[in-house]
């Protein structure tokens, strides 16, 4: 890489013979050759004679290998031209390149997409041959070679040529690795930084050595700045530095400013001269203090002085990308370090955010931007700069905590601030495949005639050639560019989404201490500012459909001068960060909205909420999740202190903690209102655990079993306690008789959902003495109103759904039978459907002697002796049940329940499996379809993949179910075919954006690997 490059004059390809030049060929063959060249994108009248030329046709033909590969080139009469260039320079080079395929491959690929360099590599064997192999640029062999020119020879023409002929050649050899997929483009902006560096290095040691000899009186470093500190250069960029310098030992201050001053003026006449092999770089020192008006170089004390007392915010925004690249590197270090106090400022100034904001707005606003619109790559709309000054912005807000943000350039920060938690995961992702498609068409613009442009050409023809540069062909009628720009433009739409959604996120003003009056949209007077229009195209920019009703429901919260409305202005941007990413942010404003109105006056929630972000988050995250979860914080002030107490979260209550509190509410309440409060009260904290990560879809079916049995209890000691009084009885022991409640279905097996009913049987025992017509005429009005104490809708909704048609002979058979009344009806009457149901009853309220001795006799039926004649009637019913409880317009498919894979296939499968082997092995009995899995499992009746796919359907189902419920869908046994209910029921179970298609590939995964156990294990199959 350090030789200079030499053209080869007087070297001609061999002579051809005449018929050979004069390309006299027979109609017909001429045919064939016109169709070869046309299909290979080259027009043969031009290409013919530039063929013969060139001695690259054999008997009229040319190489088709050749054209194959020409035909890959963007512009394959560039590529040819190139290629016949090289044959007349130089046949045997020309051949060995033929020879190696990748080696021939690099060479058409830049032709064909650079005319500079293709021209370069006509010219120059030397470059030719840099791209045989595939070298990464070194910094300090560049080094060597550009100090090697520089020193010999006194011309500084010769010097600036020969630096620039390194520079062309090192970056013809990137752009074949470049445009053949060999280099990233993280690597190209890499290896373009590391020439620079390179370059500036040998140049600046070299003109040092002249100017100094080896007694220097300064040392010297440069600074990289802008794309060349961040290590993401382009093909043709402004090379931006700043220079430092200090005194070496013993020498005074004035002859170091002297001697720095004639160092760093060779050097950029040097580097910026224009030569016969073009120009080494343009190096632009003018980001340095004052400018074009300052010093070139200064010492760092001096630095300290501008910084401290002059600098600007966007100065300070510079330095961001600040790396010492060249010189004494140890100064280079020294002059950073010096600057971090600047550049993360302990307390960051109230108006910096404002200011690069603005800053962004005035580079919007240049008329180039407007005149070429989303045509311009870095300075449009979704372009570059959108996102450099997003994650710049980002950087300069939680740098100044994380040291681990520092860095310089632009995708390891985004990739920095993605693992911190500072940007969404897929924010991030989405960003930096952007950034990389940018930049990537930005390197083609400009390999074309290796001039700095970003604008996207608009004459269609050039637009094509742009597309095969970047791997798009012409398909059929449509043209390559069709697809390209249709690709850059949803690019580009996705970067400004972004762009408005992090640039403006509300959370930076809140982590950069920034008073209410610049928390944007939720701050009045910034609207009145920007304007409303302006306001509703943010606010519609970071998620909200309904923009408009958005900021009106910002307005009523932050308007006016109360305490609340300061309150509310100072904790809506963290709530706002929050719900522009949960699956309903409209809503969740609303219901935050209405939750503040509930408060009336008191603002003590909100300055809990300011001070605890934790709980800010949470409330966001609810609000803008579910639609129920609203409704119960607004209809229930009470319960807003489930949001300030992280404890009474963190830990489940249990059934004896909440059949305490349920009784409890029954001395000072009416029953009816007491425990439908009291549900709605524990069901708001059961779901913000669910909500907030603080339980498992287990945990969430045992706390709502728990909560179902303390209502039940409640209400049945109530109604025995009322009977007593109204029979003027000490209490319920003196009642004619006992009543015990047995949980059945989901109740039994400790596995509600939200939206479960409770199943239940009735069993009463009628007392010593006393009338059996009597004592069974009060067991049917007690369970009678214990039900109805429950299910009955109110103006406060109902308590719970209580089912008792498990019952025998169903809703057509009393409510409540005795015991004996079971046993008879299970040994004589009961169907195998109905002992099958047994497996679950499990006694859940009043007299437990009587439920446990029902339960025993229920288990003795649930698991027979003989198994044998078990499975036919019970896979007979299932069939039933699916053929027939499944509406018609329903796709089976997507039933939750009783489609195929759905969590019929789960339970009925477990049951089974327990009734066959549940009489013999009494350490199978359980009631939780979990539990028995895991039985099941380890006595070796399920394969371990069996009972994880079990699993896994159960939970996932489960799941499904749940959160349907809290985005309050209609028909929680059906999934949703709409694409934006799929999504918002995808993001409220925690996938991200565009997460429904995951959503249904789980879905069906789960259902095939349920339905294949169900199928093998449940039907025999």
């Amino acid at each position: 890489m350090g030789r200079v490059l030499r053209a080869r004059h007087g070297v001609r390809a061999r002579a051809l013979p005449p018929a050979a030049v004069g390309v006299e060929v027979v109609a017909d063959d001429q045919r064939v050759l016109r169709g070869q060249l046309a299909r290979a994108g080259l027009e043969p009248d031009q290409t013919i004679p530039l063929l013969a030329d060139s001695g690259l046709l054999e008997d009229g033909r040319p190489d088709q290998g050749l054209l194959d590969a020409l035909s890959e080139a963007a512009a394959p009469h560039d590529a040819l031209s190139s290629v016949s260039a090289l044959a007349r320079l130089d046949r045997g080079l020309y051949e060995r390149v033929r020879a190696d395929a990748d080696w021939f491959g690099r060479v058409v690929a830049v032709a064909g997409a650079s005319r500079p360099l293709g021209d370069l590599l006509g010219r120059f064997g030397d470059a030719v041959d840099a791209l045989r192999t595939l070298d990464q640029v070194e910094v300090g062999f560049t080094a060597d070679a550009v100090a090697g020119v520089v020193t010999a020879s006194d011309d500084p023409d010769e010097q600036a040529a020969g630096i620039a002929a390194i520079r062309r050649r090192a970056t013809a050899d990137l752009a074949g690795r470049d445009l053949t997929g060999e280099a990233t483009l993280d690597e190209v902006g890499a290896e373009l930084a590391h020439l620079a560096e390179g370059v500036l290095t040998g140049t600046l040691r070299a003109v040092h050595r002249r100017v100094a000899g080896d007694t220097p009186a300064a040392r010297i470093s440069v600074i990289g700045m802008g794309k060349l500190g961040g290590l993401e250069l382009n093909y043709v960029s402004d090379v931006d530095v700043v220079f430092v310098h200090e005194p070496t030992d013993g020498a005074g201050e004035e002859a170091a400013a002297r001697e720095t001053k004639q160092v760093l003026t060779t050097l950029l006449e040097l580097l910026n001269a224009s030569t016969t092999m073009g120009r080494a770089y343009d190096v632009d020192p003018t980001l340095r203090p004052e400018g074009r008006a300052g010093p070139l170089s200064r010492r760092v004390a001096s630095f300290e002085a501008y910084w401290e007392r002059w600098a600007k915010t966007w100065e300070f925004q510079a330095l961001l990308k600040a790396r010492p690249v060249a010189g004494d590197l140890e100064l280079g270090d020294e002059l950073l370090r010096a600057a971090d106090p600047y550049v993360w400022p302990e307390h960051l100034d109230p108006d910096v955010i404002a200011e690069i904001r603005r800053m962004k707005g005035r580079i919007e606003a240049k008329p180039e931007v407007r005149r070429h619109g989303e045509r311009q790559l870095k300075l449009g709309p979704g372009g570059i700069r959108d996102i450099e000054f997003t994650v710049q912005l980002l950087q300069l807000v939680h740098g100044r905590g994380d040291r681990s943000l520092r860095l310089t350039g632009t995708l390891p920060t985004l990739a920095a601030l993605a693992a911190n938690g500072y940007v969404d995961e897929e924010d991030a992702s989405a960003f930096a495949d952007a950034y990389r498609t940018l930049r990537t068409v930005e390197h083609r613009l400009q390999l074309a005639h290796e001039r700095r442009t970003h604008t996207i050409p608009d004459r269609p023809e050039r637009q094509e050639w742009l597309a095969r540069t970047l791997g798009y062909r012409a398909e059929g009628d449509a043209a390559a560019r069709e697809p390209f720009l249709a690709e850059l433009s949803r690019v580009q739409h996705e970067v400004s989404v972004l762009h408005a959604r992090l640039f403006y996120r509300p959370l930076l003003e809140i982590h950069a201490s920034v008073p209410a009056r610049a928390a944007g949209v939720s701050v009045p007077g910034e609207i009145s500012a920007m304007g409303e229009e302006a306001a509703i195209e943010r606010l519609r920019a970071i998620g909200f459909r309904q923009a408009a009703a958005a900021l009106r429901d910002i307005g009523s919260m932050t308007g006016g001068v109360s305490r609340r409305a300061r309150t509310v202005r100072a904790v809506l941007p963290a709530v706002l960060q929050v719900l522009q990413d949960t699956p309903d942010p409209d809503a969740g404003l609303t219901a935050f909205r209405r939750l503040v109105e509930s408060l009336g006056d008191s603002s003590q929630l909100l300055a809990y909420l300011r001070d605890h972000p934790d709980s800010a988050d949470l409330v966001g995250r609810v609000l803008g999740t579910s639609p129920v979860a609203g409704e119960l914080l607004v209809s229930q002030p009470q319960g807003v202190d489930w949001l300030r107490d992280a404890r009474v979260r963190e830990q489940p209550r249990t059934r004896d903690e909440l059949v305490k509190l349920a009784v409890g509410r029954l001395h000072w309440q009416d029953t009816t209102a007491a425990l439908r409060r009291f549900k709605r009260h524990e069901l708001l904290r059961i779901v913000l655990r669910d909500l907030s990560g603080g339980t498992t879809v287990g945990g969430v079916g045992e706390e709502l079993t728990a909560l179902g049995e303390a209502c039940l209890t409640g209400a049945l000691r109530d109604e025995l306690r009322r009977q007593a009084r109204a029979r003027d009885l000490s209490g319920p022991d003196e009642l004619p008789v006992g009543i015990a409640i047995i949980g059945m279905g989901k109740l039994g097996g400790r596995e509600l959902h939200y939206v479960s009913d409770l199943d239940v049987l009735f069993v009463h025992e009628v007392a010593d003495g006393a009338d059996p017509q009597e004592a069974t005429k009060l067991a049917l009005e007690i369970a009678g109103n214990v039900m109805r104490s429950l299910s009955a809708i109110t103006s406060e909704g109902t308590a719970f759904e209580v089912d008792a048609d498990l019952r025998p002979e169903g809703r057509s058979g009393p409510l409540s039978r005795s015991f004996d009344s079971y046993l008879s009806y299970w040994e004589r009457w009961a169907d195998p459907w109905e002992l099958q149901s047994l497996i679950r009853a499990r006694t859940v309220a009043g007299d437990r002697d009587l439920g446990r001795r029902l339960v025993a006799v229920a288990e003795r039926h649930a698991y027979p002796a003989d198994p044998s004649q078990v499975a036919v009637p019970m896979r007979r019913m299932k069939a039933r049940l699916e053929k027939e409880r499944i509406p018609r317009r329903t796709a089976p498919e997507r039933h939750l329940k009783l489609g195929p894979g759905g969590l019929s296939d789960v339970e009925w499968t477990a049951q089974l499996k327990l009734q066959q082997h549940g009489g013999a092995d009494p350490g199978l009995r359980t009631t939780a379809t979990m539990g028995a899995i895991d039985r099941l499992q380890d006595a070796g009746l399920l394969e371990h993949r069996d009972a994880d796919w079990l699993r896994g359907g159960y939970r996932f189902l489960s799941e499904v179910r749940n959160r349907m419920y809290l985005r309050r869908h209609r028909d929680v046994d059906v999934l949703p075919s709409s694409q934006l209910q799929l999504e918002t029921l995808a993001r409220a179970m925690g996938y991200g954006r565009g997460g429904w298609q995951e959503l249904e590939e789980d879905r069906r995964r789960h259902a095939r690997h349920v339905r294949a156990v169900c199928e093998r294990e449940f039907y025999g199959l």
